[in-house]
């Protein structure tokens, strides 16, 4: 497969942006590059502005991936079960800096994202002077301030440490406001604290101009009104800001959070890729922003995977019942242990018609309705109110568990509680430390295959331990609650134009 070479840095992906160049030697464009001079361009410009760069390959930083192989009598992985492991996954499964720059990648990750931010400074630039209707021109300039928002705030949760006390220190990302008009301009790296306060700010703004009204089709591949509400319901909760999260996603919810939870029972059909296509359709209430990514992860025989235990392990419950998301089957690929679920649908983009090579790609949910109920149950919770919290964990238990409720909060105590190696005895959790595990653990099984596990590890100060199979080595990585490692490093060549790195 052919792999088409990134820029590895803003400055550098913007000296093709709109607008801009860096001499004027030239009387024309020498390319064909689209001048900002119309709402309708404009809106076409926004609508590519969604990085198609994937965040999913972090699900391989967590407990979602394991040596893939299944353990002999010793609980030992002899092997990698079958799967293909090249020095990516490797670097990705024992969080050390990961060299390679295509996709699934931080490099890729960064490098799309800034692409993305910058079509969103272009369109701001000038849309305030264009003519043409102002509800359009509102509604454009939503969607891209959103846009601008929502990826400054991944970036900064990938590249930087989560937001807690420290974040007025912590090192972000930069947040970059306007388009390139020199070249190689320096750039610093702003604080977690600022990059969260800028967020907020461009969210708060697109979010009261964003108008569904010009968008067609499903609209769900636009920031429209719910899929905004959705990504404030995100941002306040890793903000801790429980009272505002809670807000946004009662203005989703509506009233009704049954409507947009995914029916497990009505996806399959046609097999994997039949099943896989049913769980992103866009129709669907649950998925409310889906975006086109760039990414291998489709391809389960490569990399750190779950095998057929784990699996099992992970959708345990206190009621011993068959758990509806295990509905869509435990499907594994020819020849190896590990065992997935039908919900990544490998595409393929060709250069063109006759061509073999190119790049495989899915469907993402990026924001979803079961993410949103969630949020609010973990809100609730820090908010004081148990009750509400584990009703709103009862909604998505009528759907996953055939109507089993999570009343009794003694079973969920003795459920979660770990046990202690030296005495073999349950260490008791409080009612609401309980209840935590029991949002979290819903939130893991929910969120497998989308990448938001490494933020609720990130969020909660989880630890992990990762165990690389005989065959790789059989080494024992940890990577500890408050570990530095958390903060992806920023890529190389950000770093050689001047950027601080995080630290270790």
């Amino acid at each position: 497969m052919k792999n088409y070479k990134l820029t590895s840095y803003i400055l550098l992906l913007l000296l093709v942006m709109l607008n801009s160049s860096c001499e004027k030697y030239l009387d024309e464009s020498p390319d064909n590059r689209l001048e900002l001079d119309t709402v309708e361009k404009a809106a076409k410009v926004v609508a590519d502005a969604y990085t198609q760069a994937s965040y999913v390959f972090t699900d391989m930083y967590t407990d979602l991936a394991g040596p893939v192989g299944n353990l002999d009598a010793n609980g030992i992985a002899q092997t990698a079960g079958g799967n293909s492991i090249d020095l990516q996954d490797t670097q990705t499964y024992t969080w050390a800096d990961v060299t390679a720059i295509f996709q699934d990648s931080p490099t890729f990750y960064w490098d799309r994202s800034y692409a993305a931010i910058a079509q969103t400074n272009e369109v701001l630039a000038v849309i305030d002077g264009m003519e043409g209707d102002q509800k359009q021109k509102n509604a454009v300039k939503g969607e891209a301030l959103l846009s601008r928002a929502y990826h400054h705030f991944m970036l900064v949760n990938l590249f930087g440490l989560h937001y807690d006390e420290n974040a007025s220190s912590n090192l972000g990302v930069p947040y970059v406001l306007q388009p390139e008009i020199e070249f190689l301009p320096s750039y610093k790296r702003n604080t977690v604290a600022e990059v969260y306060s800028l967020v907020e700010k461009d969210l708060l703004e697109g979010l009261a101009l964003i108008n569904d009204d010009f968008f067609i089709g499903t609209k769900k591949y636009h920031f429209t009104k719910k899929a905004a509400q959705a990504f404030a319901s995100r941002f306040y909760l890793w903000k801790k800001d429980y009272a505002n999260c809670k807000k946004y996603s009662d203005l989703f919810l509506d009233g009704s959070p049954d409507f947009f939870l995914k029916d497990f029972t009505t996806l399959t059909s046609g097999g994997y890729d039949g099943t896989a296509e049913n769980y992103s359709d866009p129709s669907d209430p649950s998925n409310v922003l889906v975006i086109s990514q760039f990414s291998f992860y489709a391809r389960r025989s490569t990399g750190y995977r779950l095998n057929a235990g784990d699996v099992n392990n992970l959708y345990r419950n206190l009621f011993s019942v068959t758990d509806n998301r295990t509905i869509i089957g435990g499907w594994r690929s020819g020849g190896t242990d590990a065992r997935f679920q039908a919900r990544l649908r490998e595409y393929f983009f060709r250069e063109n018609l006759s061509s073999n090579s190119g790049q495989a790609y899915y469907i993402a949910q990026v924001f979803k309705g079961e993410e949103v109920l969630l949020n609010r149950a973990e809100a609730n919770l820090f908010l004081g109110d148990q009750a509400a919290a584990l009703a709103d964990v009862n909604v998505l238990a009528n759907k996953r568990y055939n109507g089993n409720q999570f009343n009794n909060t003694t079973d969920i105590i003795n459920f979660y509680s770990p046990i202690d190696p030296q005495t073999n005895q349950p260490i008791l959790l409080s009612e609401s430390d309980a209840v935590k595990e029991l949002i979290l653990h819903e939130r893991k099984k929910e969120f497998w295959d989308h990448g938001l596990r490494w933020f609720d590890v990130k969020r909660h100060n989880i630890s992990i331990t990762h165990v690389l199979p005989v065959s790789e080595g059989g080494q024992t990585f940890t990577l500890t609650e408050n570990d530095l490692r958390k903060a992806i490093q920023i890529p190389n060549d950000a770093l050689s134009f001047g950027l601080t790195p995080n630290p270790r």
